[in-house]
């Protein structure tokens, strides 16, 4: 016969009682708990108080036992409320030792969490029902929450600035040893790579470009640099909100094999160029590379995705390294009505800022830039920071912004034009600016370092730098 019952949440009192008995018997159990440990996450309000009188003396360099803990509860005027003095013998006397203070301590905080998964839960389950919110921010808050609680898991307290000093000082000997090692990303391009040592974990960077200046082929080259030919292979999720799956992949094939894209896609090309199409497609194949080509994806969705390719990286061992987006203005906002497309834009920008911190990868955006390079009256057609299309919040958000210049897109009378092109690194929050002279070869819709002298190894160009 079934009978209603009422089922307490997650709890270990035992675990609870022993932490505190731990902490009473010997005062450097005190630093370990609280180190695990807040008072929120014990379950029972009289261990609770417990907690925080032991907390107080603690902050106060006063030693925790069961006489200080006792005059610290009358002060609070909690000493009847959690038991008095015999309630605290009782603690005392749970444990005979506190080497097991932090398993203890892990226990009452692994049945915490769970409690507040709970909460959560039932917060979302009441949410679904209300019907308030649109199915895309409920998707996306329900993953932050959730997100929020497992970093609690992995949180790291502070360090002290002994172990900051040597730590860092064993990085810069290793780094010595490896000048030329790109500590993030690395984008493939010399001088780029010279100047951000990499697209770094955590940063939003934006490449900005008129159209059909070749935003999404610097893209292709970055994202086929990180999976192919970086020193470790970077999994990588590439979003095309322009460009299909196969057009996507038939440039990356092609750009590979060296042969001409426009060939390719007609079936033009020479019949000798197969091995080289074949070899680029197979090494292409077992690449760490996933395409999204869903067109007209929200901010939200997009967060979705990358954090479940990320889990999904995870769960075999692996890390999302890398997330590229093509293109911002493509996108639409979280799901909220706003009074404009710039706050939108700026809504877009904020949440792919959250996304690199969140994950820890670097997220690349594509950006289109404003007519206003190409009015009549402006004496430099080159693109500057507030050329950035719709919003502010792009260059205030980025931790990197880099602009495509391709002077034969303005002079088209001049063939020598035609392929020289320059990356304008217009902002870097953690380092110098300038500009990396890069070729564009059209027919690979492939960017190079640029090369100059005449036949044999090519020397290439200084980027000019500047710091902010």
């Amino acid at each position: 016969m079934p009978t209603d019952t009422l089922q307490l949440p997650p709890q270990a009192l035992d675990a609870e009682m022993a932490v505190l008995g731990s902490m009473l018997i010997e005062n450097d159990a005190v630093e370990r708990a609280l180190e695990i440990l807040e008072e929120a996450m014990f379950y029972k309000d009289a261990h609770r108080k417990v907690f925080e009188a032991v907390s107080n003396l603690y902050r106060r360099r006063a030693r925790a036992d069961l006489v200080t803990v006792v005059e610290e509860l009358r002060t609070l005027k909690a000493l009847g409320d959690v038991g008095g003095a015999q309630f605290l013998k009782e603690l005392q006397d749970k444990v005979t030792t506190a080497a097991h203070v932090e398993h203890y301590a892990r226990i009452v905080r692994d049945k915490a969490v769970l409690r507040e998964l709970i909460t959560a839960a039932t917060g979302i389950v009441q949410e679904c029902h209300a019907e308030e919110k649109g199915v895309d921010e409920l998707l996306d808050g329900s993953q932050a929450l959730i997100m929020k609680i497992a970093q609690k898991q992995t949180a790291e307290s502070f360090a002290h600035a002994k172990e900051l000093a040597h730590e860092v000082i064993d990085g810069l000997e290793a780094l010595s040893k490896h000048r030329d090692d790109v500590r993030g990303v690395p984008s493939g391009f010399k001088k780029l790579d010279q100047l951000t040592s990499g697209f770094q974990k955590g940063d939003f960077i934006l490449i900005a470009a008129r159209p059909s200046q070749g935003k999404t082929s610097l893209a292709l080259n970055v994202a086929a640099h990180a999976v192919l030919h970086a020193k470790t292979p970077v999994p990588t999720a590439f979003f095309s909100l322009e460009m299909s799956k196969r057009d996507i992949m038939t440039r990356l094939i092609a750009s590979e094999a060296g042969v001409d894209v426009f060939k390719v896609r007609n079936a033009f090309f020479p019949k000798d160029s197969w091995a080289q199409l074949t070899g680029a497609a197979w090494k292409i194949s077992e690449a760490p590379l996933w395409i999204d080509d869903s067109s007209s994806l929200s901010v939200l969705q997009v967060r979705a995705r990358a954090r479940r390719l990320a889990r999904e990286q995870a769960q075999k061992g692996k890390r999302l390294g890398l997330v590229i987006i093509d293109y911002l203005q493509l996108m639409q906002g979280g799901g909220r009505r706003t009074e404009s497309r710039q706050q939108e834009v700026s809504d877009i920008s904020r949440n792919l800022k959250q996304l690199a911190r969140d994950l820890d990868v670097p997220v690349i955006a594509l950006s289109q830039l404003s007519r206003k390079t190409e009015e009549k009256g402006r004496a430099d057609p080159k693109p500057q920071l507030s050329d950035l299309r719709e919003s502010g919040a792009l260059e205030q958000d980025a931790d990197l912004v880099a602009m495509i210049y391709r002077e034969g897109f303005y002079r088209r009378d001049d063939p020598e034009l035609e392929k020289k092109a320059e990356l304008i690194v217009a902002k870097h929050r953690n380092g110098p600016t300038g500009t990396v002279p890069l070729v564009f070869r059209r027919e690979l819709t492939r960017f190079e370092n640029a090369e100059t002298g005449g036949e044999g190894p090519k020397g290439e160009e200084e980027a000019q730098v500047t710091f902010e």
